[in-house]
């Protein structure tokens, strides 16, 4: 698979500058886009099916980041493809993106944050899963690289949408080195209020994030 015929692959590709006409910027963001629906959106289906098997709040935490991750990249195809058709809409357009990416941010953290803390008072031990270590383990290996060129063609586009949503799968990286830590920690020390504690982590991260989104959508 050559990058020429995987155009994606391209875009993935460490020390491969992003190009800099507006057109072709407009196309390796939705590239990127579409490949976070899809890796996001089957990562974060089956993280919140062991979530729910296992009882892992951090797992869960990680799981609707993902999912957020990959809802938000469905508004950001939106918002470049409308730009593609109408260019002089792109302005209002990318602020209604960054206005729902940051209440979806702010919703999540609260819903998170609030099931970790009823975890750690009643006590709540969540089960084990190596096939849930695995999932966070690989999501770490390809996370990091995909926030990351999002955030060079977000800056060379200036679009503050798109490097809302590369701060989204960074976080998702982040979130999987906490979960992939937790799992661990409970499997293998019986750490129990580890999973929890990650989950509080992974709601302020959230909360700090849809924040600064949201203000820069209200004051620019």
């Amino acid at each position: 698979m050559s990058p020429r015929s995987y155009p994606i692959l391209k875009d993935l590709r460490r020390g491969v500058a992003p190009p800099h006409d507006r057109p072709s910027l407009l196309a390796s963001a939705l590239r990127l886009s579409y490949f976070t629906i899809a890796w996001n959106g089957a990562a974060g289906v089956v993280a919140l099916i062991l979530a729910v098997a296992t009882g892992s709040l951090a797992l869960a935490g990680f799981a609707l980041n993902a999912l957020l991750d990959s809802s938000a990249s469905m508004v950001l195809v939106w918002r470049f493809t409308h730009e593609q058709r109408s260019p002089v809409a792109a302005e209002r357009v990318e602020r209604r993106a960054q206005a729902l990416i940051g209440v979806a941010m702010l919703m999540i953290a609260a819903y998170v944050g609030v099931q970790a803390v009823r975890a750690l008072v009643h006590g709540s031990h969540p089960g084990k899963s190596a096939f849930a270590v695995g999932l966070a383990a690989i999501s770490l290996l390809v996370l990091p690289l995909l926030g990351a060129r999002k955030l060079e063609v977000a800056s060379h586009l200036g679009s503050p949408a798109l490097r809302g949503d590369a701060v989204l799968t960074l976080a998702a990286a982040a979130l999987a080195a906490i979960t992939l830590c937790a799992l661990i920690a409970n499997a293998a020390l019986g750490w129990w209020w580890v999973d929890a504690l990650a989950a509080l982590v992974i709601a302020t991260a959230l909360a700090i994030e849809g924040t600064r989104v949201l203000v820069r959508h209200r004051f620019g």
